[in-house]
């Protein structure tokens, strides 16, 4: 037992120098030296209760001084021998632990270089205490940026992303900022996970063969520009969003913390997503930007109002590894209701999603 002792005194001593550089090993080492005083404490109580009967039998002449000796070392040794068993129970524990701070102290890894790359949950950044453990990282919080190419269509369950229609596919565009929480489905041990956010969505709809929206009425219909040189000319509609997805990891790896089996989530994976949501309207703009026949800039903004839905609902699909994930999004509500002039009033995106931060 005393070489054990000695060998877990040298690493703890190795960790704590490296503890700047290794946090996260730090606090594998801090668990592993709990668990060993842990089980040190428990049995020596045990072994002096055994010892106390012995000394007070003694004092009470049923045992010789001899038999009381001999009976104080079976009972010390057959301690020692629980105890050793114990901690060979703890190694595994033990060699991860050493074997990151081995890699840490060769491969110099610092801190910055940690936070970059895919790191922790399939994050691009993490900004997240590297001294959570496993268990802990199976459950965040992200903050996630997503592009993408966006088009309309006959109907909620066309797929059609390059139809013709009044905008031009690849110059129309979606932008989303989402927070979102992430929580594991099930056991440690599942592969499944929800998540569930609340975002903002901006889609911008390019119109092609230089239509511009004339708004009368609370109606809107295209018509050609004619009042100079039209540079662009689009409708943007804004909503706050509420995504609600589950995510499926299709290479699960695990790991064993603290006796617990569970699910790896310190690296990136592959995984497939599928999921819903939700949105409220709280702004549609018709802009344009001309040059008039004097020659000057004009940009032109006009709330649009009772030709917009004010409520949105859609599913998407999106597969990923790490921190890239691409995805493809159809509404199942018009974007546009019946005093839009435009023919095609379903949304489809599809993009991918460029930054995710997780904290």
């Amino acid at each position: 037992m005393k070489t054990k002792v000695a060998l877990l005194s040298a690493v703890l001593a190795f960790s704590y120098a490296k503890s700047q550089e290794t946090p996260y090993t730090d606090v594998q080492m801090r668990n592993y030296s709990k668990k060993i005083d842990s089980i040190i404490v428990s049995e020596k109580a045990k072994m002096n209760d055994e010892l106390d009967v012995l000394d007070k039998t003694f004092k009470e002449n049923k045992l010789s001084a001899e038999e009381k000796q001999k009976q104080r070392t079976e009972v010390a040794k057959k301690y020692e021998q629980i105890i050793n068993e114990k901690v060979d129970g703890q190694k595994v524990a033990l060699e991860e632990a050493t074997k990151e701070l081995v890699k840490s102290s060769v491969m110099g890894k610092g801190k910055v270089f940690d936070r970059v790359g895919f790191t922790q949950n399939n994050a691009i950044l993490s900004f997240r205490d590297y001294k959570k453990t496993k268990k802990e990282l199976l459950k965040g919080d992200d903050f996630n940026i997503s592009f993408g190419f966006t088009n309309l269509t006959k109907s909620a369950g066309s797929l059609a992303l390059g139809n013709s229609s009044e905008t031009m596919f690849g110059r129309s565009t979606s932008l989303v900022f989402e927070y979102r929480a992430t929580r594991q489905l099930g056991k440690l041990t599942s592969p499944v996970f929800y998540r569930i956010g609340l975002g903002l969505r901006n889609d911008t709809y390019k119109l092609a063969d230089s239509k511009v929206v004339v708004q009368q009425n609370r109606q809107i219909f295209l018509e050609d520009f004619t009042t100079g040189y039209l540079r662009n000319s689009r409708i943007a509609n804004n909503y706050i969003t509420v995504p609600v997805d589950f995510v499926f990891v299709l290479n699960p790896k695990y790991t064993t913390e603290n006796n617990e089996k569970m699910l790896d989530n310190s690296k990136g994976n592959f995984r497939i997503s599928a999921g819903i949501y939700g949105g409220v309207r709280y702004l549609s703009q018709s802009q344009i930007l001309y040059k008039n026949f004097e020659d000057h800039k004009v940009n032109y903004r006009e709330n649009i109002n009772g030709s917009v839905n004010n409520f949105l609902f859609g599913g998407k699909l999106s597969l990923g590894y790490g921190a890239l994930n691409v995805f493809i999004k159809k509404d199942f509500t018009p974007i546009f209701n019946e005093n839009a002039k435009i023919n095609n009033k379903y949304g489809i995106q599809i993009g991918l999603e460029l930054l995710y931060v997780n904290f």
